[in-house]
């Protein structure tokens, strides 16, 4: 089955954004973690998805038609970055100025 998604070695990549999504997760529990659940976690989400989508382009079994894959493969790049992005532009829009002087 790690063949499908093109070998070891994307399998492997693949964990990083499942590491990620079990982190915010479980921090969420831990602490107020209400930012990061909203914007990180679905960024996290679509890297995961993204990782699968090329995994399965170089696996032997299942692969999307050349167009389709592209344009999901896009979008999903697209749409982690700017969930990213946006995420720590809350972030640090939403920081306190006082706390943050030194």
């Amino acid at each position: 089955m790690i063949e499908w998604f093109g070998g070891g070695e994307n399998a492997l990549s693949m964990l990083i954004p499942l590491v990620g999504i079990c982190v915010i997760v479980v921090a969420e529990r831990v602490t107020g973690t209400n930012r990061a659940k909203r914007y990180v976690l679905p960024a996290f989400v679509l890297w995961f998805g993204l990782r699968a989508v090329i995994g399965l382009e170089q696996g032997p079994i299942v692969s999307l038609p050349p167009p389709i894959g592209l344009l999901l493969a896009v979008s999903l790049l697209v749409g982690f970055l700017s969930l990213l992005l946006y995420g720590f532009y809350v972030l640090w829009a939403g920081r306190d100025p006082i706390a943050s002087r030194a």
